[in-house]
This record gives C-alpha cells, sequence and structure tokens, in this order.
C-alpha cells in the first residue's frame, strides 16, 4: 500500500456560511462543489423502500439544505467542511484531551503571509504571530471561525523537516 496524499481535511462548522467565507476569503480556498441533505435521498425505489420512514422524513425537510461543502485549496486537496444540522459540541482547546489539534501548511514567506491575514481581516483570528521554533522554523497560529488551530510554517535552510534533528557538519 503506497498512501499518495493525505486527500482532505474535514470538520463540522457551527455556521457554515462564515466557515465558507473563511476559507474562501482569508486562505484563498474556491468551492468545487456542494453536497446537499436531499442527495442523501436514494433515487433507486428498491434502495428508498429499506430506508426508516422516520429518516427519510427528516431528509425531506432538510433536502435542500447544504449539508458538505468541498473547498479545493490546492490542486485536487481539499477542506471539507460540513453543516451537521445536529452537532452541537464546541472545539474547545483542551491539552489534556485525546484527538484532533490542529493542521499546518508551509508558506514561503511567514510575514507576508500574516500580513495578508491582517490585510483580508482576519487579524483577530490569529493566535501566534510569527517567530522562531524550536525545529528551526518560523511558526505562527491562527484559528477558523469554529476555533480550529492553523500551524503555519516557513521552513529554513536547517528547518528539522528538512534536515533531521542534527545539522549535518561540512
Amino acid at each position: 500500500m503506497i498512501i499518495q496524499a493525505n486527500a482532505h481535511i474535514g470538520f463540522n462548522c457551527r455556521n457554515l456560511d462564515e466557515s465558507v467565507r473563511f476559507y474562501e476569503n482569508i486562505l484563498g480556498c474556491k468551492e468545487k462543489f456542494s453536497l446537499y441533505y436531499g442527495d442523501m435521498i436514494p433515487k433507486e425505489q428498491e434502495r428508498l423502500e429499506k430506508m426508516k420512514p422516520d429518516e427519510l422524513k427528516s431528509l425531506e425537510k432538510i433536502k435542500d439544505v447544504r449539508w458538505i461543502v468541498y473547498l479545493e485549496w490546492l490542486d485536487g486537496y481539499f477542506i471539507e467542511l460540513f453543516n451537521e444540522v445536529n452537532a452541537s459540541l464546541e472545539n474547545l482547546s483542551d491539552s489534556t484531551k485525546y484527538g484532533y489539534t490542529h493542521f499546518a501548511i508551509v508558506v514561503d514567506d511567514i510575514e507576508a503571509f500574516c500580513q495578508e491575514l491582517v490585510d483580508k481581516g482576519a487579524e483577530r483570528n490569529i493566535d501566534i504571530f510569527p517567530q522562531p521554533s524550536l525545529d528551526r522554523n518560523k511558526v505562527m497560529w491562527f484559528h477558523d471561525p469554529d476555533g480550529n488551530k492553523i500551524e503555519v510554517h516557513e521552513y529554513g535552510r536547517t528547518a528539522m523537516q528538512k534536515v533531521g534533528r542534527e545539522i549535518s557538519k561540512g
């Protein structure tokens, strides 16, 4: 088995439209397509008959509501935003709990990236402004409207992600 790439990152959203605007306007993602709750209603009679009546009734009520928005941020790589109508858990940062903590991106100029966030009105989303990191990068942190943390790296010549922990001599 050879893994080619990470296909997408998915998030439940408190306000789907606000999250879509953030990822489009702030990070430059483009909506590739959306799925609606009605898309889960089978078109084939045989499959439709196997559905629970209460499940079908629930889907009929919200059939025209967007369920998932696929935002392309790099060619073929997506951020998947879910409008889970029954979701209620807040994404609260708690370093004592297991699970998702953040995703990270690499930029070629972290200062310019940070300034672009500020220029686009996302300064309030910045948690840590650019600074040196322990792994010999420049790093900053910001978050989306639901509090999902995004780490930004600018790899330097001696970044551990490029050369490992020790810098070879010579």
